[in-house]
């Protein structure tokens, strides 16, 4: 994957530099007039003057450093009622942080070929995932809109395509393998939305009743129980109160009991033994679940809680890479890109797409058939990134 890398398109990007210089400078405006007076809005220290001395916004809830309050963007969530101009400062951040950390970056980190070579790391992360430096290409933005045209300056050769491979719900069906929790395997093995289904099972209501809403805090809760998730937090991410967070995080455990008490094996076997480890036996040793700082112990039981799941994840996926590499990359049908976490890329001439996506479904699909759970992998073909 170092030696093939990613190629992008620099006319691309060009464009989308210029297109958010534009808009960068209108924003500008907008903020500038919005404050009544000429500022450095990248400075922390000019913007909290202008927002709690100039605008006197309410500082009650604020956080605040020894230069005044804070200008983080967890401090101006809270202030978005109180003034248009927050909305506009959000804007700037999000323009003025893809503009200069992608758009504009990336191109002068590619070779002649327009092609990146991105390091990837195998023994820095905790859980033994793949990590990508020099530049980070597993932190392309995905989750706005704004972002993932970032994507789509990342293409294919001439009359080639890109081929994704993606783990469906990769941790959650883990979680019920290592767990053993046979209702959550069989859901998966009769493709039952699991979103909905957990839902139904918390909220006590038939399956067809559930709603939209009630879907989404399944899915919060499905995927945040696994990292340890709090119920303050899982309050901010539903737009709830903690009480209710809390009984949320109570019912679903009373519906996913195997789950609950795999991860507190977990942790009773970090503190007992000082280490956890993968379904394979890979270790990490605990020795902060010990800590007499709180911050510190918490932390390290957060940690542990998540390095069987995500660590066997990691095991898996460079199993698969190690498969794909034999019957793909050194049969000449195409080259293995990038692996981002739960997805594999290959670029590949258009006419081997096909085979290619035959072999990887299976071989991915197939990896571990010593596990209680059938994996899932969902294949798209593209010519760029945000095709797929």
């Amino acid at each position: 994957m170092e030696k093939k890398g990613v190629k992008i398109d620099p006319d691309f990007l060009d464009k989308k530099s210029k297109e958010f210089s534009l808009y960068l400078e209108k924003l500008e405006k907008d903020i500038i007039q919005l404050a009544g007076e000429g500022f450095n809005i990248s400075s922390p220290l000019q913007l909290s003057k202008i927002l709690f001395e100039k605008l006197a916004l309410p500082t009650k809830g604020i956080k605040k450093t020894k230069n005044g309050y804070s200008t983080g963007q967890k401090e101006l969530e809270k202030l978005k009622d109180y003034h248009p101009i927050i909305a506009k400062i959000e804007e700037f951040r999000e323009y003025s942080k893809l503009k200069n950390t992608y758009i504009d970056a990336l191109p002068k980190l590619a070779d002649k070929n327009n092609r990146i070579h991105s390091t990837f790391n195998q023994d820095i992360t905790s859980t033994g995932r793949l990590s990508s430096t020099n530049p980070n290409l597993q932190n392309i933005p995905i989750r706005s809109e704004l972002g993932r045209q970032i994507r789509q300056g990342f293409i294919s050769d001439n009359n080639n395509v890109i081929i994704s491979a993606d783990y469906s719900q990769f941790e959650l069906r883990l979680a019920a393998a290592l767990s053993n929790d046979t209702g959550l395997i069989n859901s998966f093995k009769n493709n039952e939305d699991i979103h909905s289904k957990t839902a139904s099972e918390m909220f006590n209501i038939p399956l067809d009743e559930v709603s939209k809403d009630q879907r989404r805090a399944a899915k919060v809760i499905n995927f945040g129980v696994l990292y340890g998730m709090s119920a303050h937090r899982l309050a901010s991410e539903l737009g709830t109160n903690y009480y209710e967070a809390k009984h949320f995080i109570d019912n679903y455990f009373n519906s996913r009991k195997p789950i609950a008490d795999f991860i507190q094996k977990t942790l009773l076997k970090a503190e007992q033994e000082g280490y956890v480890e993968t379904f394979y036996g890979r270790q990490r040793p605990t020795p902060d679940i010990k800590s007499s700082n709180f911050i510190i112990r918490e932390t390290a039981k957060r940690a542990a809680a998540n390095m069987p799941i995500q660590g066997t994840e990691a095991d898996l996926m460079k199993r698969a890479m190690i498969k794909i590499h034999k019957k793909i990359t050194k049969t000449g049908l195409g080259d293995q890109i990038l692996q981002i976490h739960d997805s594999i890329l290959i670029e590949s001439p258009k006419e081997n797409a096909a085979k290619i996506a035959e072999i990887l479904k299976y071989e991915m699909e197939n990896i571990a058939p010593e596990l209680p759970i059938n994996l899932k992998v969902d294949i798209n073909i593209g010519q760029n990134w945000l095709d797929i």
